[in-house]
Parts: C-alpha cells; structure tokens; sequence
C-alpha cells in the first residue's frame, strides 16, 4: 500500500483528532468520580487480620 501525502496527513489528523477526543474523555472521567486516597493513606489505614487475642488482650511480637 502506497501512502500518498494527501492520504498521510489524513491519517495523522483522524489520530490525532481521536487522541484530543479520548483524552477529553478522560479529564471528564477523572472529575467526576470521587477523589481516592492515595497509596500511602491506603496502606498505612488498611483494617487488620482478624486474629483471636492473647490471654492478656495484646498479640505476640513475632
């Protein structure tokens, strides 16, 4: 297949035009869900095992 000029540059502008398209798309996406906590919030708030209690009500260091 042989690609002309005229033929290239409508190739690039119907990619470019639907990566504008997508990435307007996403920012629309992206503001209306709810904000997330970030990775560190998550992992340091994250709920512990569920483990039965020592006698004296603390867990075993190891």
């Amino acid at each position: 297949m042989d690609w002309t000029t005229e033929g290239l540059k409508a190739e690039i502008d119907y990619r470019q035009a639907s990566l504008h398209q997508d990435a307007a798309h996403h920012r629309v996406s992206m503001q209306s869900r709810p904000a997330r906590p970030s990775w560190w919030r998550r992992l340091g708030h994250r709920p512990g095992p569920d483990l039965p209690g020592n006698v004296n009500g603390h867990r075993d260091a190891g």
